[in-house]
């Protein structure tokens, strides 16, 4: 059976050159064009079957060795989606360079400007499959926009902790309060607010806000825990939690020295 390195070798795009390939790892350099790598190549070192993982051939030369917020991991592998992709065939092999291809675009834009392409990414950790999941609720609700404001912490009812709108199962609650979102009917001649319970989105409100809340809980116990592993700020992004936890820190040793 053809092993998923030997997919990728014999599908590599025209932007990846091949140097050295075993049935268990395939080294070479990508040059993605509108990167930083475009001329001179970024060396890349990818591995594992039947779910090919990727990482610098020597990680900490052109990239940060670590870094969260540009998606490289404690392992030092890129994270390239919420799951590993299985390579079976030279479909999946295409699909699986494509992953890659993006992800390599996106660290071009984190070098130039110190921002992640914020549309290009879920959450770090558990988080990612509850912020997956509220992205697909808001879409389905058409509220795309709404949930990106309360996700930048704008005031939003989704976050709100006033306004009680599930138990702790996450199941509705006050259907006879007012619809956080100011849903509107009309009655005998004029617009009124309605009920949650009578709001034709209340099951998607709830769950929209009951997964943006546990979001936020994985999100913070994520970042507790790459604080207390001892993970280094690269310094590379402009707004980073572990940079910012790094200057609290250093600021409080000061504070009492």
């Amino acid at each position: 059976m053809t092993s998923a390195i030997r997919h990728l070798a014999d599908h590599a795009p025209a932007w990846f050159t091949v140097d050295n390939v075993t049935k268990a790892v395939l080294v070479g350099s990508a040059r993605v064009s509108r990167t930083p790598w475009a001329n001179d190549g970024l060396r890349l070192r990818i591995f594992g079957d039947p779910k090919p993982r990727a990482s610098e051939d020597a990680p900490g030369s052109s990239l940060p060795a670590r870094c969260p917020e540009r998606h490289i991991q404690s392992d030092k592998t890129f994270c390239l989606g919420l799951r590993y992709m299985d390579v079976h065939s030279q479909r999946d092999a295409e699909q699986w360079w494509e992953q890659l291809r993006q992800f390599l675009v996106c660290q071009g834009v984190a070098e130039r400007t110190g921002v992640w392409p914020p549309s290009h990414a879920l959450d770090h950790g558990d988080a990612g499959k509850y912020h997956e999941k509220a992205l697909a609720l808001a879409a389905e609700g058409g509220l795309e926009e709404e949930y990106a404001s309360a996700r930048l912490n704008e005031p939003s009812w989704l976050t709100d902790h006033r306004i009680r709108l599930f138990d702790k199962t996450g199941g509705p609650i006050n259907g006879r309060a007012l619809c956080p979102r100011g849903c509107m009917r009309c009655a005998r001649g004029r617009e009124v607010r309605i009920l949650r319970v009578d709001c034709p989105k209340r099951k998607i409100l709830v769950d929209l806000a009951y997964t943006e809340r546990r979001r936020r809980k994985a999100l913070a116990a994520y970042w507790e825990h790459v604080f207390c592993e001892g993970t280094r700020c690269c310094r590379t992004m402009r707004s980073c939690p572990l940079g910012q936890h790094e200057d609290a820190v250093g600021a409080s040793i000061s504070t009492t020295a």
